[in-house]
C-alpha cells in the first residue's frame, strides 16, 4: 500500500506560517517584537509554540497551492493509501489547516521540545506509516532525506542544487514550478508608480518659480529618492502586517506577500534596506529634511498598528502624508511653504483621501464593517459628503489666493490665473462623480495617472501657470 505525505510551508500553502504567525503577533503587540527574540534564543520549536500561544490561525486565509491540492485528490480518487501532512510548524496550526480542507487522515506537527523537521519528520512518518511505501511531496532542502526513503517525489519550486540532488536518487519525481520571477514581485511590492507621488517635492520650487534652478532640481531628485525609499518601506510594512485583511480583499488579494507569489522573507530584508536608503539621503541634506523623513515613518508606523482603525483620523493622516512630501520638498531646497499652498493642499489631499475612503467601503457591500478599518457602511454618505465639502474648499482658498498682492508679486499676468479654477472644479467633480459611480481604483493616485482626463487638465494648469508667469 503506498501513502501520499505533505508538506506545508511553502508546499501546500505559498507562505512560511512562523514569518505568517510571528507578523501577527507583533501587530496585536508590537513589544512581542523583543519578546520573540528571546523565544528563539531558546530554539525554533519554543518559537512555534509561543507564537501558537498567543495568536489564532484562520486557515480560509492562507494562500494554498492549487495545483498540488488537485494532486491530492486525483491521488485519493485513484488510492487507498493513508494521505498525511506533516509540518514543522505547531501541531494545533497543522491540525487547524488539515480540518479546512478536510483532505488528510493524519496530521503531524511540532509539539514541545520536537520540531518536527528533517530526520524528525522522516522518523515520525516511518512511524505511523510502519514501513510502507509513501510519496512525499516537499519543497527545500531539509525535505532531502525524507525523498531518499520516498517511493515517488514531488518537488515545489525546488532550487537548481535540489533539483541535482533529487536526480541523483533516480526514482519517479514530478515538479511544481509556479513562483513567479522574484525580480519582477519586488519591484511590483515597492510599488513605482506610487512614487509619483513624491513629485509634490518639487512644488515649493515651482510655486517659488524656482524649478529651472539646477542645484534646486540636484537638491530635490535626493529628496525624491529618499522619499521614495521612506514611501516603499512604508508600503512592504503595510502589506506584512495586513496579509489577513489583503486576502480577503478584491483586488490586493493579488499583491506579492498575499498572493504568495513573493516570501515574507523578502519583506524582512527589504525593511532595513530601504531605511538606509531613506536615511542615507539625508547625509546630502539639510537635518530639517531628516526630521520630515522621520516624522512621515513614525506617523506611518502609528497609522500601520493603530491609527488605521480610528474613523475620519486615519483620513487626516492619510492626506498629512501628501502635505508631508511639500515640507519635504521645502526643507531639502530651503524655499519655505507659503501658507496658502498649505491651506490649499491640506484639504485638496484630505479630499483625495476621502475618496480612498469611500472606494473601499462601496466595495466591500457584502460587509457590515470594513476589514482593517473603523467604517461601517453606513459611513459611506458622512465620508463622501466631506470629501466633496473638502475639494471644493480647496478650490476656494485658490480663489482667494488669487486676490491676495502675493500672486501679484509672483506672476506678471496673474488675470491668467483665474482660468485654474474651472479646470481644477471640473476636475475635482468629476472625480467624485466618478467615485459615486465606483469607477475610481483603490487609490485616487493610480486612477489620475492612468486617466486621460487627468493628464489633460494637469497639462492645462502646467500651461496656464507658464502663460500667467
Amino acid at each position: 500500500m503506498k501513502n501520499f505525505v505533505c508538506d506545508l510551508d511553502d508546499c501546500l500553502i505559498k507562505t512560511d506560517l512562523l514569518l505568517e504567525q510571528w507578523l501577527k503577533a507583533i501587530k496585536k503587540n508590537p513589544l512581542l517584537i523583543f519578546s520573540s527574540f528571546f523565544w528563539a534564543l531558546q530554539g525554533k520549536s519554543y518559537l512555534k509554540l509561543r507564537l501558537a500561544s498567543v495568536t489564532s490561525l484562520d486557515p480560509k486565509e492562507l494562500p494554498y497551492r492549487e495545483e498540488l491540492i488537485e494532486k491530492i485528490k486525483a491521488w485519493k480518487k485513484a488510492n487507498s493509501g493513508k494521505v498525511i501532512l506533516a509540518s514543522a510548524s505547531p501541531q494545533e496550526w497543522v491540525d487547524r489547516i488539515a480540518g479546512h480542507l478536510g483532505l488528510f487522515d493524519l496530521a503531524l506537527g511540532t509539539s514541545e521540545g520536537l520540531n518536527l523537521k528533517g530526520t524528525n519528520k522522516l522518523k515520525a512518518i516511518q512511524s505511523h506509516l510502519q514501513g510502507q511505501d509513501f510519496v512525499y511531496a516537499g519543497d527545500s532542502k531539509a525535505d532531502l532525506d525524507i525523498w531518499k526513503h520516498s517511493s515517488d517525489i514531488i518537488a515545489v519550486n525546488p532550487s537548481s542544487l535540489v533539483q541535482s540532488q533529487i536526480r541523483k536518487f533516480n526514482k519517479p519525481a514530478d515538479t511544481i514550478f509556479d513562483r513567479k520571477k522574484t525580480t519582477r514581485a519586488l519591484i511590483k511590492q515597492l510599488r513605482p508608480h506610487q512614487w509619483v507621488k513624491n513629485a509634490l517635492i518639487f512644488l515649493p520650487a515651482i510655486a517659488g518659480h524656482r524649478i529651472f534652478d539646477a542645484t534646486i532640481i540636484q537638491t530635490g531628485l535626493i529628496a525624491f529618492v529618499g522619499f521614495s525609499a521612506s514611501a516603499s518601506f512604508v508600503y512592504v510594512l503595510n502589506d506584512l502586517l495586513d496579509l489577513s485583511a489583503d486576502r480577503n480583499h478584491r483586488t490586493k488579494k493579488n499583491r506579492p506577500f498575499a498572493s504568495g507569489s513573493l516570501s515574507i522573507l523578502w519583506g524582512i530584508l527589504l525593511l532595513p534596506a530601504l531605511l538606509a536608503v531613506a536615511f542615507g539621503t539625508t547625509l546630502f541634506l539639510p537635518l530639517s529634511y531628516a526630521l520630515v523623513i522621520l516624522t512621515y515613518l513614525i506617523l506611518n508606523l502609528l497609522y500601520s498598528f493603530y491609527l488605521k482603525k480610528m474613523e475620519i483620523l486615519d483620513i487626516i493622516i492619510l492626506s498629512s502624508m501628501y502635505t508631508l512630501r511639500i515640507f519635504a520638498g521645502s526643507t531639502a531646497t530651503g524655499i519655505l511653504v507659503s501658507e496658502w499652498l498649505l491651506s490649499f493642499s491640506t484639504l485638496f489631499f484630505f479630499s483625495l483621501a476621502c475618496v480612498k475612503r469611500c472606494t473601499e467601503i462601496s466595495r466591500s457591500k457584502n460587509k457590515i464593517t470594513i476589514d482593517g478599518r473603523g467604517y461601517r457602511q453606513s459611513d459611506y454618505a458622512v465620508v463622501f459628503a466631506l470629501g466633496i465639502g473638502a475639494g471644493l474648499l480647496s478650490t476656494l482658498v485658490i480663489l482667494l489666493y488669487l486676490q491676495s498682492n502675493d500672486v501679484r508679486a509672483l506672476y506678471s499676468n496673474p488675470t491668467i490665473l483665474w482660468l485654474s479654477t474651472p479646470v481644477l472644479l471640473y476636475w475635482i467633480s468629476l472625480t467624485w462623480l466618478k467615485t459615486s459611480r465606483d469607477m475610481i481604483a483603490d487609490d485616487p493616485v493610480v486612477y489620475a495617472i492612468k486617466d486621460r482626463t487627468s493628464w489633460v487638465c494637469l497639462f492645462t494648469l502646467m500651461c496656464i501657470l507658464l502663460v500667467a508667469s
